[in-house]
């Protein structure tokens, strides 16, 4: 009877599956949607292979393999992350390991909706040329691959289009076009509110207006669809540490003042200049400080997997091992300093704004569009926003059955780790930093390789075991009175 029994218990602490709660934007603030919580994005830009790692037409893009994400959720969960961004994403590929993976840690998503491949992007030279049924229903077919999971924490609509004189003009019409089609889409559906927002080159004489063009409301609306729900900004301004860089020379204090009147929330979609190296990442500190996080939504370190630029935060070799570089060693330090509770206060000013109506006088003399005659859906586009797109591939979460990662990973001086897995987190809980430095030698559960997180909740973090060991208690009943 009693190894019966152990096999249906085990079978069942498995089977139990949890999801994170949802992310709302509430005025200049990224919101839980359960507990009210503000959430600010301690994240990393996700895309491993770089431009080879996207080939749909053999099945692979950056979540489509899951063991790969095991390994890499497992590093990230330890390093204290809550947020990817994942670029060139395939509609038709099946992403629910992944996506799962990253749930069952506490991470969150940014989508990408665009890619490099034709028909897949706006031309930001000429995006009326572009700006067609075939491209709509390659961000439609986004939609429907990641709206379910409830760890898809925004779509990026649009990625650096606006960066030179001939964009500023012609771009900006077309990506609130975009941000209308894709949240009007979202609206017929998908069974919950997902942002959408734009992601900036950081070219300074072009930022504010951009982000005013893009974030007004039109008629005064506060519904309007075309007005993006949140601003990222690729940022690589603080370069090397004090004093050869500092807040001021960086120019943050200038972003604070320039952004301090937004009514979406606004944060770095890409950060971590690497002229000077190994980064220290003094810009993470600053960034999560007092003196932005009034303004600012966190932000996203650029980027996990090293390519041939010198950004990765680890080296991948083809066998799928995995080494630290001293980066991801400064940038978890400087994690490991955050005060978590701080930083999830919310500020009840800041949720409860009203937008600037479009109008030429909000925009200066940056070059920037000032007409906000926004292009109609275009031909055969409102059929696919009514009815929806065919041939999808609709995601939803999975169990995950292996926790242990089987790829051998190394410290940054060579040392592996052992033992190294997910760290599953009750549903009410994203990730966060641990407080402790991932190192080598040491077997999983010794202090000397970290936690993986210390939660954010609003339950205790005993709750998977009360629920496990509840349902556990019930099989057990039923497994004696059938006498197993």
């Amino acid at each position: 009877m009693m190894i019966h029994i152990t096999l249906v218990l085990s079978a069942l602490w498995i089977s139990v599956a949890f999801a994170v709660q949802p992310i709302k934007v509430q005025g200049s603030e990224f919101v839980n949607s359960v507990t009210s919580q503000r959430f600010q994005v301690i994240g990393v830009a996700y895309q491993p292979g770089g431009s080879a790692g996207y080939m749909p037409q053999t099945g692979v893009d950056p979540l489509s393999n899951g063991t790969t994400c095991l390994r890499d959720a497992a590093l990230m969960q330890k390093l204290g992350l809550n947020t990817i961004r994942v670029y060139n994403l395939s509609p038709s590929i099946n992403h629910d390991m992944c996506v799962s993976i990253f749930n069952d840690v506490g991470i969150y998503m940014f989508i990408d909706v665009n890619s490099p491949l034709p028909n897949e992007s706006l031309n930001a030279g000429d995006p009326g040329s572009s700006y067609d049924a075939t491209y709509l229903e390659r961000i439609f077919g986004v939609v429907e691959a990641f709206k379910d999971y409830p760890n898809t924490l925004g779509f990026v609509a649009g990625n650096e289009d606006i960066n030179d004189a001939t964009s500023a003009s012609l771009d900006p019409s077309y990506l609130r076009a975009v941000t209308r089609d894709l949240k009007n889409y979202i609206s017929n559906h998908s069974n919950r509110t997902i942002p959408v927002g734009y992601s900036a080159a950081d070219v300074r004489p072009l930022l504010v207006d951009t982000s005013s063009y893009l974030q007004c409301a039109l008629n005064s609306s506060t519904t309007d669809p075309s007005r993006i729900d949140f601003f990222g900004l690729n940022s690589y301004s603080w370069c090397g540490a004090p004093p050869a860089t500092s807040f001021d020379q960086a120019g943050y204090n200038i972003l604070v003042a320039d952004f301090a009147n937004t009514t979406v929330p606004v944060f770095f979609s890409e950060y971590g200049c690497n002229k000077v190296e190994p980064r220290v990442w003094d810009d993470t500190a600053a960034l999560f400080s007092p003196a932005m996080t009034g303004v600012f939504s966190g932000g996203l370190a650029y980027e996990f997997t090293e390519g041939s630029n010198n950004f990765g935060l680890v080296n991948i070799s083809a066998n799928g091992s995995a080494q630290f570089r001293i980066d991801y060693d400064n940038l978890q330090a400087q994690l490991n300093k955050l005060n978590i509770s701080f930083l999830e206060s919310s500020n009840a000013t800041a949720t409860a704004l009203t937008p600037a109506t479009c109008q030429s006088s909000i925009i200066g003399n940056s070059g920037i569009s000032n007409n906000f005659t926004i292009p109609p859906v275009p031909l055969g586009g409102q059929d696919l926003i009514d009815n929806g797109v065919t041939n999808i591939t609709n995601g939803q979460l999975v169990q995950i059955s292996q926790l242990n990662v089987p790829m051998a990973v190394f410290d940054s001086n060579g040392v592996q780790l052992l033992g190294l897995a997910i760290n599953p987190l009750p549903n009410d809980q994203s990730n966060t930093p641990s407080g402790q430095n991932t190192t080598g030698t040491a077997p999983s559960g010794s202090s000397t390789t970290g936690s993986g997180a210390t939660p954010s909740a609003t339950k205790s973090a005993g709750a998977r075991m009360a629920m496990g060991a509840w349902l556990a208690w019930g099989l057990l009943g039923s497994a004696m009175v059938w006498g197993l």
